[in-house]
Formats: structure tokens, sequence, C-alpha cells
């Protein structure tokens, strides 16, 4: 078996296809050390060719900053188990052996769509002080598709809710398909959205928002740097692409405190 460097040190191995997910192209699998995994394939679509690159760069700096992304890894699906499992032999899409992106699969959960007629209150999120975090990390990032399915809670064993960030595929400027010259885009911003006004409807005063700033700020950029260096080889982003990325990222930083201040502008509206 030959992959990058860029793997995990736990190597797991596919056992046991469990089910697809909506949309169809990523799926629930069994690993060998007993957990449920959704992976996410990169190269199914060529119209999402930086989809699975965007996860994990955004799953590594939020790690970074101990916020609320589902555990992953890095696996390496071998050519024998998708052979061996006719749900993967799909016409519209292609899949291949390699290394791909894999987050735990979050039982007892339901999609904040599902809760937007009764809203969690402060009280019955037992993570609440990570959602300002939350909300100005997809600033930072241009996050476009934190929508109504791309928030899971997690029902705990009190009653109360455990958030979780699920999907960032549509990062940065040009999404599922940023380059170097995308980038270079004036970003679009989605602070309106229905989660976020949750999350405002949340906090107990705009400094959540703005003292989170300072989180992504100190974030030494050399962590950042290798987050980015990171990125599996045979994921195919060239050298100028990530250097572009890198610096985005970095300009983000210093924009955070303007983009902030327009999203407490528009609570006060």
């Amino acid at each position: 078996m030959t992959t990058s460097k860029n793997t995990t040190d736990e190597v797991i191995h596919p056992v046991k296809y469990v089910e697809t997910l909506r949309g169809g192209t990523a799926h629930v699998i069994l690993f060998s050390d007993g957990k449920k995994y959704v992976v996410k394939w990169f190269g199914v679509k060529k119209a999402r060719g930086k989809e699975v690159v965007n996860e994990y760069v955004v799953s590594k700096l939020a790690q970074l900053l101990s916020l609320p992304i589902v555990p992953f890894k890095l696996v390496y699906i071998p050519e024998d188990f998708l052979k061996n499992t006719p749900q993967l032999h799909k016409k519209k899409q292609s899949y291949h052996s390699g290394i791909h992106y894999a987050c735990v699969f979050i039982e007892n959960s339901t999609v904040f769509e599902n809760v937007r007629q009764s809203l969690p209150s402060k009280t019955e999120v037992k993570n609440r002080d990570m959602l300002a975090g939350v909300t100005v990390f997809d600033q930072w990032l241009n996050n476009s598709d934190r929508g109504t399915m791309n928030v899971i809670l997690e029902r705990l064993s009190d009653e109360r809710y455990y958030v979780h960030m699920i999907d960032h595929g549509r990062c940065f400027p040009g999404g599922y398909q940023w380059t170097s010259k995308t980038l270079m885009n004036e970003p679009v911003y989605t602070y309106h959205w229905p989660f976020y006004k949750w999350v405002y409807s949340l906090l107990h005063d705009a400094q959540e928002l703005t003292s989170y700033i300072d989180n992504i700020v100190d974030l030494p950029n050399e962590s950042i740097y290798e987050v980015i260096q990171s990125i599996p080889n045979e994921w195919n982003v060239d050298t100028e692409d990530k250097e572009a990325l890198y610096q985005f990222l970095l300009k983000q930083k210093k924009d955070l405190p303007n983009i902030i201040n327009t999203i407490i502008e528009y609570q006060g509206q």
C-alpha cells in the first residue's frame, strides 16, 4: 500500500459498508477501530474538485482552535474494498482507492433544520460557549454553506444538545473549485442565515463575538502554513494554490474585526 506522508498516525481499515447519506457521494463505513465514519471521497465529482481539500483544511484549523468539529481522520480505502462493495459501483460517480477524508458518524443526532420550529434555549445547549467561535470562524474562512442541514445536534444523556460543525466543502472564494485566482475575489458573507440568527439569540453580548477574533489572530501563522502543507499530495493542490490559500487566510485575519463589526451592526438593526 502506497500513501503520502499525510496519513494519520493510527492506520485503520474499512470493514463493512453501512449506508449512503443524503446527496449520494458520502457513505457511512465501519472501520477496524469499531467506529462508523462518514467517508467523503476525493475526486468523485469534477465540479467539486476542492471539496475534500476544504473539508480537511477546515477541520484541521477548527481542531487547532478547539471548535466543535466532528473527530476526523485521513483514511486509506483499498481497491479490494471497492470491488467487494456493490454500493460503490455507480455510473454517475467514480470511486477510487486512495486517501480520503473521514469523520466519525454521530449517533443519536439531528440536523438543525429539524429543530427550527422549537429552537433549543441557552441552557439546553451544552457547548453554547463555542457557538460564537463557530460564527467568527466561518467568516474567517468565508464559509458560504452553513445552512440548516450543515449543523448537527447530538442528543446527550442529560437531554441537552451538543452542537457539531459539519460539511465545509464550500469555503473560501470559489468554493468547491477555488484557485489562486478566485481567492483574490472579494468574499461574500452569509452571517444572516438561520443558524447564525439562532447563535446571536444565545449570546450574552456582542463581546462574545469580538473576543473570539483574538483566538484566530493569535493562531500562529506557522500552524496555518503547516495545515496547508499537510494536504495529501495525491489531492493535487499545486504550490501556487497552497500559497494563495495561505495568503488569503492571513489577509482574512487582518479583516476579521471589520467583518465581525458588520455582523454586530446587523444584529442591532
